[in-house]
């Protein structure tokens, strides 16, 4: 995919996701909703529009920055300030202490396992215009300076982090073994 359209695609993900947050501000802002239910409505209602089709993603570090931003945002909103200890006075929420509260993957982790589960579905389908892309290797040469990254580097990168000695085509044959790297990849 085009880097243009990429950049595209995740504005259109992260505005779309921003007109949801503002939509329910008067239900994030309500004083009668409890903290568990406005944590319900934002995974339920915001999160999935902002990772709708992000199986597909390579995100460069610039991305997961702006998704990570998004997702502190509302999350600050949720749970709203706090008095700092020391002086008494009121303050918005520090990255670490949001991530204490929240307790659930972030929006970078919850990526990364749709990543990994979208992978090993699309290797064992047979037959199919996926798996025959992935299996594609281009022999034309490839541009001066930094290669781009690519989808199955992502891939291939994750799966390394959690068994160094594993090719991902191999694990993705034998689903159980699919299942477990992928839940290990996302805890």
């Amino acid at each position: 995919m085009n880097l243009l359209h990429y950049q595209d695609e995740m504005d259109t993900r992260i505005l779309m996701g921003n007109r949801c947050y503002f939509g329910l501000g008067s239900m994030f802002s309500s004083k009668i909703l409890s903290t568990k239910l406005k944590i319900q409505l934002y995974i339920t209602l915001i999160r999935p529009v902002v990772l709708y089709g992000s199986e597909t993603w390579t995100l460069r570090k610039v991305e997961e920055t702006r998704l990570a931003v998004f997702e502190r945002k509302i999350l600050r909103r949720i749970y709203g300030p706090c008095i700092d200890s020391d002086t008494g006075e009121w303050r918005i929420r520090h990255n670490d202490e949001l991530k204490n509260l929240f307790q659930k993957p972030d929006i970078i982790s919850e990526i990364n396992r749709r990543r990994l589960m979208w992978a090993g579905h699309a290797w064992r389908k047979e037959g199919s215009f996926i798996k025959a892309v992935i299996k594609e290797n281009p022999t034309w040469k490839r541009p001066l300076g930094r290669p781009r990254l690519r989808w199955e580097d992502r891939i291939k990168k994750e799966v390394k982090a959690v068994e160094p000695n594993t090719q991902w085509r191999e694990a993705a044959e034998d689903r159980e073994r699919w299942r477990q790297i992928c839940l290990q990849g996302w805890s």
